[in-house]
């Protein structure tokens, strides 16, 4: 049976701009099991980076939990 490696649980990221409030992930779950290739496809904005920089521990999800190897990483 394939591990998973990585999972994220309604992962959601927004940032304040003074009273405005902008969502870049709302309700993302995501799976990557040992030996998997995934690419990560959108058009500008979409929140492709941001994403990734949950993934990498770059930066912190206002929402939801990442585990790596069923260890948590983040969680709010």
């Amino acid at each position: 049976m394939t591990e998973v490696l990585l999972e994220a649980k309604d992962l959601g990221k927004r940032y304040a701009f003074g009273e405005t409030f902008v969502d870049a992930l709302s309700d993302v779950d995501f799976s990557l099991k040992t030996g998997e290739l995934v690419v990560v496809l959108g058009p500008s904005g979409s929140g492709k980076s941001t994403f990734l920089n949950i993934l990498g521990t770059l930066d912190r999800p206002t929402r939801g939990t990442l585990r790596y190897k069923s260890e948590i990483m983040t969680e709010k």
